[in-house]
């Protein structure tokens, strides 16, 4: 298959003269203009290289280059233009992350060239992120498969807030949403660090004195700084560190961060975290989220709950019933459990709702149920 690439620029004639050059080595893609461009990011299949013209009425290459930059990370750009001001190459190039900085007129095999070493940097970095995505997701995930056996409840809560936060990035069009889901996964890191006195008291409702108030609240900070440590792992670390503060600024950490300065990956897992936590205590899925639009603007960022609803309004018109009761021998590995499992003798948590099954997950509840009893039959949520 024919590498894909995008051509942009306002000059129609140049346009069919490119592409007739380039057609034999790429399937080439033209836009006249820069929203022209980013509509045809539309179209099936990853693009690798993007040649975008400088001067474009509306919207220039810069901007344009820019804006492509959040919707596909990974597809390499390069500027052409007639004009050579150093000021300008370097605006695009700080601006856009461009691979090469071409001016007007270009010899064709001079073009031919950069573009092929433009498909190889492509296929440098979708090589390096797969082999990041899996290696981190596959071990991360394997690490939250064990900690739910001892943390029942927080891991399966995090599978659940990762789903959600997914279906989220999803809605956004996010061209990489691998880090959020991760994040998602760890989000609740930091609890580790609270002292089980402390989180006896929130589960017994207590009211906490104001040093352990303040611990609970830097969690997020100390699951951050944990996180940090691990390569790769810095932008989910970022994501963390800001879940719990709002999109107007207020909450920990205490700095000047807000708005859109937040990481789109924390304002995701704020809008979640809170979500999933109103669920718990309202009930239905209409209050929980009604309480969340209320918010909208000022604890969270008003595009991210729009998503939420529209993910939502989804699962509602396409599965409205999506729990099935099963037997324990009926389970298998994959399944999401649509309600908590409980312990038939002490009532306790076992595997908390929204736990992904594997099956370590599942040998370990036919052992239990054969020592302690388990409460069936076991509630299974099909919309995942």
């Amino acid at each position: 298959m024919k590498p894909r690439i995008l051509l942009v620029d306002d000059d129609v004639l140049l346009l069919r003269a490119l592409r007739r050059l380039l057609q034999a080595d790429f399937e080439v893609l033209t836009a006249e203009t820069g929203q022209a461009g980013l509509e045809a990011l539309a179209t099936p299949g990853p693009l690798a290289v993007v040649l975008s013209d400088f001067r474009m009425p509306g919207m220039d290459g810069v901007q344009f280059l820019d804006r492509l930059g959040t919707r596909s990370p990974d597809t390499v750009k390069i500027m052409l233009t007639g004009q050579a001001e150093l000021n300008t190459a370097v605006e695009a190039v700080n601006k856009g992350h461009v691979f090469r900085f071409l001016t007007k007129p270009i010899d064709g095999q001079d073009l031919l060239q950069v573009l092929r070493d433009a498909v190889a940097q492509f296929e440098l970095i979708t090589a390096e992120r797969t082999l990041l995505e899996d290696t981190l997701s596959g071990s991360i995930q394997a690490l939250v498969g064990l900690l739910a056996l001892f943390d029942p409840t927080g891991s399966g809560r995090s599978q659940e807030v990762r789903n959600l936060a997914m279906a989220i990035a999803e809605a956004l069009e996010l061209a990489s949403s691998w880090d959020i889901g991760i994040a998602a996964l760890l989000s609740r890191v930091g609890d580790l660090a609270i002292s089980s006195e402390v989180q006896g008291k929130l589960l017994r409702g207590e009211r906490l004195s104001p040093v352990e108030h303040d611990a609970l609240l830097r969690g997020p900070e100390m699951g951050s700084e944990l996180i940090a440590h691990i390569p790769r792992l810095q932008t989910v670390a970022q994501m963390i560190k800001y879940s719990h503060k709002g999109f107007n600024g207020v909450g920990y950490p205490r700095d000047r961060v807000a708005g859109a300065q937040l990481p789109l990956g924390a304002r995701i897992l704020k809008v979640v975290l809170d979500y999933t936590d109103r669920l718990r205590t309202r009930g239905t899925q209409a209050t929980a989220f009604a309480q969340i639009e209320l918010g909208a603007g000022s604890r969270y960022d008003p595009t991210v709950v729009a998503a939420l609803g529209q993910v939502l309004r989804v699962v509602q018109d396409h599965n409205p019933e999506g729990i099935v009761a099963l037997p324990l021998n009926e389970l298998q590995p994959g399944m999401v459990l649509g309600g908590d499992v409980v312990s038939g003798a002490y009532e306790a948590v076992v595997l908390a709702k929204g736990t992904h099954l594997n099956q370590l997950h599942i040998e370990w509840l036919r052992n239990y149920s054969q020592s302690q009893g388990l409460t069936q039959p076991v509630l299974i949520n099909r919309m995942v």
